[in-house]
């Protein structure tokens, strides 16, 4: 998703020389961005817990899990910086607390099955690289589609704050930036989507995950 990030920024320049709709800010400006977003749960499979006897004869499974990481909201917030008015460079951070749960089965000893919880706490800290696509402005120059890419590091705390995973975090997307009015200091809505690929992080496997996302959010210009 970097490379995404790099086509966009070759290609902000020649948009930017034929100038803009009233919706883009102008070089120079800055952009705070707040709000919330919803992140994709994904599967873990399945695991076995074996136990192998004394005696030395073979292994058996004790039980079975079924894992799974719940879908969760998070608050994210964001400054961005205006290069040209096709171009804006952003930092960020998110926060969410998505639930792991395991659904326990198959006991050995007949134990009935059942199901327990653990709330992770999930750290996002990326930059982007967001290109509005100034032709196609919309709403008397309102409102502006945008594409965005982007790259970040990921920190999952979990038993208690006890231990932590890390890993890398790629992104790319898309969105709408709607302004409630003219002028620099300015108010507006942003709604985006699009994917979130991990690469480590709290999980069974190693290689990356890719889970979708989706935000809404009030924008400042200044």
């Amino acid at each position: 998703m970097i490379y995404v990030a790099i086509a966009l920024g070759a290609a902000a320049p020649a948009v930017a020389q034929s100038g803009g709709p009233a919706s883009v800010s102008g070089p120079g400006r800055w952009e705070l961005t707040g709000g919330g977003v919803l992140i994709g749960g994904y599967e873990l499979g399945e695991r076995s817990a074996e136990l192998t006897p004394n005696t030395g004869s073979s292994s058996f499974d004790e039980f079975t899990t079924d894992n799974t990481v719940k879908p969760a909201f998070g608050l994210q917030a964001r400054i961005g910086f205006v290069l040209t008015p096709a171009l804006t460079v952003e930092g960020g951070i998110r926060f969410a607390r998505p639930v792991y749960e395991v659904r326990i089965s198959g006991d050995i000893e007949n134990a009935p099955d059942t199901t327990a919880e653990e709330t992770l706490s999930q750290y996002l800290f990326d930059g982007s690289v967001v290109w509005h696509i100034t032709r196609a402005g919309f709403g008397n120059g309102r409102g502006m589609p945008y594409l965005l890419g982007g790259a970040g590091y990921l920190r999952e705390l979990h038993e208690d704050d006890a231990f932590v995973e890390e890993g890398l975090e790629y992104h790319a997307g898309g969105g709408i930036k709607w302004w409630f009015g003219p002028g620099r200091r300015r108010v507006g809505v942003r709604g985006e989507a699009g994917i979130s690929i991990r690469d480590g992080g709290f999980d069974f496997k190693d290689g990356q995950r890719i889970v979708p996302t989706a935000g809404g959010f009030l924008i400042y210009s200044f």
